[in-house]
């Protein structure tokens, strides 16, 4: 049971452990999918340890320190897989040895969508929306099978949390949803000629923002960035008088607008996903900005009154 606290968004106990049914829907349709071998065994044991991680967390409470080395034996096998392409893959070049350098975006993704997962429905919407993204920009593709799945397990999780919660995912499923959001940029690493990076990349930003966005803040406050909050965006939002639904919709339509929109510039303009991205990521942080400026305000002046 998830007893709520202080900075919770909820009132009443409610049961935790619905990601632990999207994991084995993610895991089994991995595992039967028409994937390359290789492919699917890294699939099988970064999801599989991603959620097995979420779920200790959820049922015994899990040492920060102790929580984030799992996360980081799960991200090892994707890692693995993108690491060797990446240089070579969507014209990505980066200074630090591949695998490093992924492995770095998987585990930001795990913790990411762990840190998002506070209000009803915002953490499966807006990974069924870049699911479906993925989905669509790379039909065919791997990454594409294993959108499909995401979405899938999603979908099936989505009415039990929204837009009143009766179950919650917990960690096992924010983990698990993280990790195969992270597998959806790895996957079309290792096939250039498959499209689908950049849109999802697009996808996952309202996201990406967010995190960023309040880690930066509460650095520049001089607040200990591993102490519990409820500086988000979207904690602001509902704390300002706005339903769950009414946000969790506003970023999985964002996500899913975001990653069309990338995806129809690379179909029309052969090689712009690059600079698509860079602009929607300006928008994105410029729109992040401007709403935390009308809603910090009265939010957090009345937590300090």
């Amino acid at each position: 049971m998830d007893v709520p606290v202080h900075r919770s968004s909820h009132h009443q106990p409610t049961p935790r452990g619905g990601g632990v049914a999207m994991a084995i829907v993610l895991v089994a349709w991995c595992a039967t999918a028409p994937l390359p071998a290789v492919v699917q065994a890294a699939l099988l044991l970064s999801l599989s340890g991603a959620a097995i991680v979420g779920l200790v967390d959820d049922l015994a409470g899990l040492l920060p320190m102790t929580k984030f080395a799992g996360q980081a034996a799960a991200v090892v096998p994707l890692a693995m897989l993108g690491g060797d392409s990446l240089a070579a893959g969507q014209g990505v070049v980066v200074a630090v040895p591949g695998g490093l350098f992924v492995a770095g975006v998987l585990l930001f993704l795990v913790n990411a969508w762990n840190f998002m997962d506070g209000i009803n429905g915002i953490a499966a919407l807006s990974a069924a929306a870049v699911g479906l993204v993925a989905a669509c920009a790379g039909a065919g593709s791997a990454a594409g099978w294993v959108g499909l799945g995401l979405l899938a397990a999603c979908a099936g999780f989505l009415p039990w949390n929204a837009p009143r919660a009766r179950l919650f995912m917990g960690d096992a499923g924010s983990h698990v949803l993280g990790m195969a959001v992270g597998a959806l940029l790895v996957l079309p690493i290792r096939e250039p000629a498959a499209p689908g990076f950049w849109p999802v990349l697009a996808a996952g930003l309202p996201f990406a923002v967010d995190v960023l966005g309040t880690l930066a803040r509460r650095a520049l406050d001089g607040e200990p960035l591993a102490s519990a909050h409820r500086r988000h965006l979207y904690q602001l939002a509902v704390r300002s008088g706005y339903s769950h639904a009414r946000v969790a919709l506003a970023y999985g339509a964002m996500a899913m607008i975001l990653g069309a929109g990338v995806a129809m510039v690379e179909r029309n303009h052969e090689g712009a996903g690059p600079e698509a991205v860079a602009a929607v990521a300006a928008l994105v942080a410029v729109v992040w900005g401007a709403a935390r400026s009308m809603l910090a305000p009265r939010v957090l002046d009345g937590d300090r009154a």
